[in-house]
């Protein structure tokens, strides 16, 4: 744990035992939360700016559009008919 030793970590119990005796648990509990609320909006931060990576890599890439209007067919461009329908012969 954070390259502490065994002798360490009850060095440091001992020491925030005799800075906040009963009120200890207490302490524990709102360093808990922050180091909670302080994960959480890391999270938050690092999933919004890769969205926002997404959003601009996507935008500068050339979008292609799937369905077109006459009016945007440049002058001069070929038109494409549809096929003709040959009805069978009567027998």
């Amino acid at each position: 744990m954070f390259g502490l030793g065994p002798l360490e970590i009850v060095l440091i119990g001992a020491i925030a035992v005799m800075l906040y005796g009963k009120r200890l648990p207490e302490v524990g509990r709102n360093v808990g939360k922050t180091v909670g609320d302080l994960r959480r909006q890391w999270q938050q931060l690092s999933r919004e700016l890769e969205v926002a990576a997404s959003a601009e890599s996507s935008a500068s890439r050339p979008t292609t559009r799937l369905g077109r209007r006459l009016d945007d067919e440049p002058a001069g461009s070929r038109v494409v008919e549809s096929p003709r329908f040959d009805p069978p012969p009567a027998d």
